[in-house]
């Protein structure tokens, strides 16, 4: 499918986030790119600018990229889908499964082992190591074996600290391995591709991508020049993948469709809680130094690791799921936001060139154009009735019915008798009530088991906030209810 035969229902969206891209090229900062936007349905829209090659093709949807270390989301996959199946558990100490790393001497004689789950979440106090790591993708099994015998240094202790690791990624391959009784490789693509259908993603260049394989280039003297790929190796579970746009927007749109939970049907590769639990903060990010300032709007703040991707928090928006990729020649970066499945995906020819600034800027812009910043939630049928019920308690009290509604904590934080003079009185301040038919909006609701709406009154207004109880069926444990000002 070319980039053509995509729909387009980015909004007026499209052209300012096209802009974004084709800045990159214009600026000389990559000699091509292609991107997509995505929503729950796919591949909504989607362009290339520049070269794929040196005199060659502009690239498009259906050329592939090396994606690098976005990688990693394929091989936390792998290990839940192993765990998953009991082959793996994440609290297992790695040593169980690659004995060299068994025989690593930890940072202090206090440390605990480190466990599949700390790589997985980047918590194994190993260094950071991109440019190096980066290098080493061919290394054989047995080099990698001698590699972690010969020793290997901590910065920090086992699962106490955040510290970004390719190392420990490449460890997990080997587990992948070890679990399953089959090379990291093939596991990746007989569980994860195929079945998803991401027939254009692979770890080579015999990739079968329909428009090609770009080149990946340095910047050198002010010229751009080629970089030679790197054969399949132990080290390409931190980053060894070719893939391309439409194939990432399948994997974006299979990652972010395990929200919301559900019932039904929940086939796949992996079950829905596992690709949850892949999103979600499993060790937490400290801020850069000198830290911005939270809330400009400029960027989200990345406040944690999940299993191979960041989560983020955008200022407007709320949760963003991302990662980038840059390897020698090739940068990329894919994000979506949590609520909507809304998505944009970039991917160069240039080294370390991510375009993780552009694709915030541009994931921002197709929220602003289709989707509300304020999440809906939808209440549980009993708190919209409860809510219900406390307005009729304010038009008029009901001891049957606030002994129906209320939980057993009410009465005990403040005397029935007592809340209802109160309640009373409120109601002659700003009384007599309005529109007694029906409540009005809601002004906030946290959970299906809390809201705070407003009762205007002929002299003025009254907001009730009511929080459910855990029984079931719930009562209600919060009953506020105050003049508005």
């Amino acid at each position: 499918m070319t980039t053509a035969e995509h729909r387009t229902s980015g909004g007026g969206a499209v052209e300012e986030v096209d802009s974004l891209f084709r800045a990159l090229v214009d600026d000389g900062d990559v000699p091509g790119l292609a991107y997509g936007i995505v929503d729950r349905g796919g591949l909504v829209h989607a362009a290339g600018h520049g070269v794929a090659r040196l005199d060659g093709d502009r690239p498009d949807a259906a050329t592939a990229f090396r994606i690098a270390s976005m990688t990693k989301s394929f091989t936390a996959a792998s290990i839940m889908t192993l765990a998953a199946e009991g082959a793996v558990r994440l609290d297992d100490p790695v040593g169980r499964y690659v004995p060299e790393f068994g025989a690593v001497r930890p940072p202090t004689t206090d440390s605990p082992q480190v466990t599949v789950g700390m790589l997985l979440s980047m918590a194994g106090g190993l260094p950071t190591d991109d440019p190096w790591a980066d290098r080493q993708e061919s290394m054989s099994r047995e080099e990698f074996g001698r590699l972690l015998t010969g020793g290997v240094r901590f910065v920090s202790v086992p699962g106490t600290g955040f510290e970004y690791s390719n190392l420990g990624y490449a460890v997990l391959g080997r587990v992948i391995e070890a679990a399953s009784g089959t090379p990291y490789h093939e596991f990746v693509e007989r569980r994860l591709l195929r079945p998803l259908g991401l027939t254009a993603t692979g770890f080579d260049t015999s990739v079968a991508a329909p428009s090609g394989v770009a080149t990946g280039h340095s910047r050198l003297d002010g010229r751009w020049h080629p970089e030679a790929f790197s054969d399949p190796g132990v080290f390409s579970a931190i980053g060894g993948l070719f893939s391309t746009v439409e194939d990432l927007a399948r994997w974006m749109r299979w990652l972010a469709d395990a929200f919301p939970a559900r019932d039904g049907a929940d086939d796949g590769p992996l079950r829905r809680a596992s690709r949850r639990d892949m999103q979600q903060v499993h060790r937490a990010v400290s801020p850069p130094r000198p830290a911005g300032r939270p809330g400009d709007g400029s960027m989200p703040v990345t406040v944690g690791y999940g299993y191979g991707l960041m989560i983020q928090q955008d200022p407007v928006w709320g949760t963003v799921v991302a990662h980038s990729g840059g390897y020698p020649g090739f940068g990329s970066h894919m994000r979506w936001h949590l609520r909507t499945g809304l998505g944009v995906v970039v991917l160069t020819n240039a080294r370390y060139s991510t375009g993780r600034v552009p694709a915030a800027a541009a994931l921002r812009a197709v929220l602003a154009d289709l989707a509300d910043p304020q999440e809906p939630v939808a209440l549980w049928p009993e708190t919209a009735e409860a809510r219900a019920a406390v307005e009729g308690l304010l038009r008029g009290w009901d001891p049957d019915a606030a002994a129906a509604w209320f939980a057993g904590n009410v009465d005990l934080d403040l005397d029935l008798g007592r809340r209802r003079a109160r309640i009373e009185s409120l109601v002659g301040e700003v009384g007599p009530l309005l529109d007694p038919a029906e409540p009005k909006e809601i002004v906030r609701s946290d959970s299906p088991a809390h809201v705070i709406w407003d009762v205007r009154g002929a002299r003025g207004v009254l907001r009730c906030e009511i929080r459910l109880n855990p029984q079931d069926p719930p009562r209600i444990q919060t009953l506020d209810v105050t003049r508005e000002s």
